[in-house]
């Protein structure tokens, strides 16, 4: 519990803070105050008197009133550092008392927390004592072994039961999984393991010249010989028209045609089967110009044959076409066309060099090239002047309008690597062949023997696994697999009464000790029966015997259970206020490191001070200095000595402001400024400071009123300034006296400056004496300036620093009593 001295202590504490709070604001306030108005002030003087001066050769320099203004900022600057520091120091003093008592606080709860605790853990001792001398061991041993022998009773009735049943699961389970397994075979047996899938067409249209249709199958090649897609006029007059696949592309995804390997010939199946599929593509093409069916056969192919015989005998080569006038030629036609040579004449040749023979192909890409060489010679023929196309749209014979029917022959000539490319080159032969009209018929007799039909497009078919096949194949592996776990599960069953059986007796042996044990099982099981009752009787005995201690017993258990929750959650009650305490101590000690710097802070902001103001002081004596210098000496028709006219400017400046000892005690001697310039004197003496234990507080500030003094007689003339403050305790009442001699002493009044630091900005106003007589000097001296409503303002600013300090050491004093109380 808080005794109420501390709390009356803490209460003078809080008081002693706002004190000194309230002391050093007022205090800034009036020192800002009086440095604003001392400034406006030395502006004031400066002009004035520097107008009346005139031509003087004392006058102030820019350099010098910047360097002033410039120590003078930097004074203000600390000032207002180490009046923020002080604010932040009894900020951070009144966190660090509130963390104190805070603090206090969880110490008191941990002490509350721990005694309980105690309590509690001591009254759980005393339960478990009391239980334990209560608890009846005899009952205890009887109802373990009643529990026991249920135990054992159960097993042994499980391990008898699990005996019968073992080998028989075990045997059910491979018979069922050689059944499946037998199922499963007889099944994959019975299933084919491949199926033909027929795959139907989708011809595909001709591309673009830079964007060709692919070919992937035999279902995809058109039977239709149609226009390329945008062909233009300068398509239409292109040479080697598919030299690089223009309209129709060979990929070959799904390619199932017949490979000629690279150096063999085609078959007479396959070159039938390349010539119907020319057959259909060149009727299309002439059905759309409204032109009978060329026809193909078997006795026209003969006459191909023949040109071909007719090219190696001549050497013809590959790009040369066929020399038709040729008497072997027309001997063939003859023998051919059953000896009516006449009735048949050759009615034109188309040709073009092929990929086979270069690599291993197949009939699907010769159907490709085929298709992509028909295509450019029917509409894009204009290089050769469309003569391809207008020997596929032949109709006449001779000078005739129209022949009876038109013929072609297709063939292949190979000539091998002529050209030294190291790819064998194939002539593809288009001879057309036209019967004359008006004949008897024989010879179209002749030529229709065996015709060719048409190329159509059924799509294809292909040979494929059956998925049926592999599903059966799959299940019966499964059925396998499970039979062989099975197996070993039957063998693992039947190890008790089949181990190392090598016949029929080792078996029956095992069967009839598995039986024995069986039996064994079922006497072991009467016998734990038995013990289970005897057992319970015992129980039950116990249980009468110690009814009344049994019942205590229980009671002093359930008390030992309610008072253990209790003091496990006493402990952590205990736990909670320890750790809250820790956290109270390590936010103390952070503020009481906080307290530390910013003491440290100060002193720094002390020192630096205390620098400043020895510049500011400097900085005034340098610019007193400056302006003394220009004082020159005259020396006319009176000799003057240089105690008169003349400037000596000094400069004292003595600050000292100290730390805060252990003692609390704070001395402060702020500066005594002498300042000779036409023998002015002003200073100041601001001492304050706290005494000892009865914390008594003392504040003497004095300032001067205003006296000036002049005199002028003989050979001297002195001007004079003499400023002291008044004690402050007494009024602010500025006295201002003036003594003036008679106008034959040339006695004259100067301005006086407020204070030591004003002093700087006034310019002499010594005269030489050769250049002016009494009269002129009184004339051109100016009158003492008035105070101006700022510099009194300034004296009622100075009243409140005072009182500002005065309240601080209230504070302080307080504060102290609280440490140190």
């Amino acid at each position: 519990m808080e005794k109420r001295a501390d709390k009356v202590h803490f209460k003078m504490f809080k008081a002693g803070k706002f004190w000194l709070v309230s002391g050093i604001a007022l205090t800034v306030l009036g020192s800002t105050a009086v440095l604003n108005t001392n400034v406006h002030a030395d502006e004031i003087s400066s002009t004035q008197v520097s107008a009346n001066v005139g031509d003087s050769n004392r006058a102030v320099t820019p350099q010098n009133t910047n360097a002033v203004d410039d120590a003078q900022a930097a004074v203000d600057q600390d000032q207002d550092d180490i009046a923020k520091n002080q604010a932040d120091t009894v900020n951070e003093q009144n966190h660090h008392d509130e963390l104190a008592e805070q603090t206090a606080g969880k110490q008191q709860d941990v002490d509350n927390a721990q005694k309980a605790a105690y309590t509690a853990n001591d009254q759980v001792k005393n339960d478990q004592q009391t239980a334990d001398d209560l608890k009846p061991d005899e009952y205890t041993d009887a109802q373990n072994a009643a529990k026991d022998a249920q135990q054992n009773a159960d097993q042994a009735q499980k391990d008898a039961n699990q005996a019968a049943k073992d080998r028989d699961a075990a045997a059910k389970a491979k018979a069922d999984a050689q059944n499946k397994a037998d199922a499963a075979k007889d099944k994959a047996d019975n299933t084919p393991a491949t199926t033909n899938v027929h795959h139907d067409p989708h011809p595909v249209k001709p591309g673009s010249q830079t964007n060709p249709s692919e070919i992937n199958s035999d279902a995809d090649l058109p039977t239709d010989l149609v226009e390329p897609d945008g062909l233009t006029d300068a398509e239409k007059n292109q040479d080697h028209y598919a030299s690089s696949d223009p309209w129709y592309k060979y990929v070959g995804a799904n390619d199932t045609s017949a490979v000629i390997k690279a150096g063999t010939h085609l078959t007479a199946t396959q070159q039938k089967e390349l010539a119907e599929y020319a057959l259909a593509l060149i009727n299309s093409f002439r059905a759309q110009h409204d032109l009978k069916p060329i026809l193909m056969s078997d006795t026209v192919q003969q006459l191909g044959q023949a040109v071909i015989d007719l090219r190696v005998k001549d050497q013809t080569e590959a790009g040369v076409h066929t020399d038709t006038n040729s008497s072997d030629l027309d001997d063939a036609i003859s023998r051919v066309a059953g000896g009516n040579q006449y009735d048949v004449i050759s009615g034109g040749e188309n040709l073009f060099d092929s990929i086979l023979g270069s690599n291993d192909v197949t009939m699907l890409q010769l159907k490709v090239e085929l298709l992509q060489q028909l295509t450019g010679m029917c509409f894009a023929d204009g290089n050769w002047d469309w003569g391809h196309r207008d020997n596929f749209l032949s109709h006449t014979y001779g000078s005739s309008d129209e022949a009876d029917q038109v013929y072609m022959s297709f063939n292949l000539q190979n000539y091998g690597d002529v050209y030294g490319t190291g790819f064998d080159t194939t002539a593809y032969l288009f001879d057309f062949w036209v019967a004359r009209t008006g004949t008897n018929g024989e010879a179209e007799k002749a030529l229709n023997n065996g015709l060719y039909t048409a190329y159509v497009n059924h799509g294809y078919d292909t040979t494929e696994t059956n998925p049926a096949y592999t599903q059966a194949v799959n299940d019966y592996q499964n059925a396998l697999n499970q039979l062989n776990q099975a197996t070993k599960a039957y063998q693992q069953a039947n190890y008790n009464y089949n181990n190392a059986q090598s016949g029929v007796k080792a078996a029956n042996d095992n069967l009839a000790k598995a039986s024995q044990a069986l039996k064994d099982a079922q006497a072991k099981l009467q016998v734990a029966q038995n013990k289970l009752a005897d057992a319970k009787q015992a129980l039950a005995n116990a249980a009468a015997k110690y009814a009344d201690q049994l019942k205590a017993y229980q009671a002093a258990l359930k008390t030992l259970k309610a008072d253990q929750a209790k003091a496990a959650q006493l402990n952590q009650a205990l736990a909670d206020a320890k750790a809250a305490l820790a956290d109270h101590q390590q936010a103390l000690a952070d503020s009481e490191a906080k307290i530390q710097q910013l003491k440290d802070q100060l002193k720094d902001l002390e020192a630096k001070l205390a620098q400043d103001e020895q510049a500011l002081a400097d900085a005034k004596n340098n610019a007193d200095n400056g302006n003394s210098d220009n004082n020159s000496d005259n020396n006319g028709s009176d000799d003057h000595s240089s105690d008169g006219n003349g400037s000596d400017s000094s400069h004292d400046s003595d600050n000292d402001s100290g730390n805060n000892d252990s003692d609390g005690h704070h001395d402060a001697d702020n500066g005594n400024s002498d300042e000779n310039g036409s023998n002015n004197d002003s200073a100041t003496n601001n001492n304050s400071g706290h005494q000892d234990a009865d914390h008594s507080h003392n504040s003497d500030s004095n300032a001067g009123n205003n006296d000036a003094n002049s005199n002028a007689a003989g050979d001297n003339q002195n001007q004079g300034s003499d400023t002291s403050r008044s004690d402050a305790d007494s009024d602010n009442a500025n006295d201002s006296n003036q003594e003036s001699g008679n106008a034959a002493n040339g006695t004259v009044n100067q301005a006086g400056a407020p204070n030591s630091q004003n002093n700087a900005a006034v310019a002499s106003t010594n005269q030489p004496s050769t250049s002016l007589n009494d009269t002129d000097y009184k004339s051109n001296v100016q009158p003492r300036l008035p105070q101006t409503d700022e510099q009194k303002q300034g004296q009622k600013m100075t009243l409140l620093g005072i009182v500002g300090i005065f309240l601080s050491s209230l504070g302080l004093v307080s504060t102290y009593k609280r440490k140190h109380g």
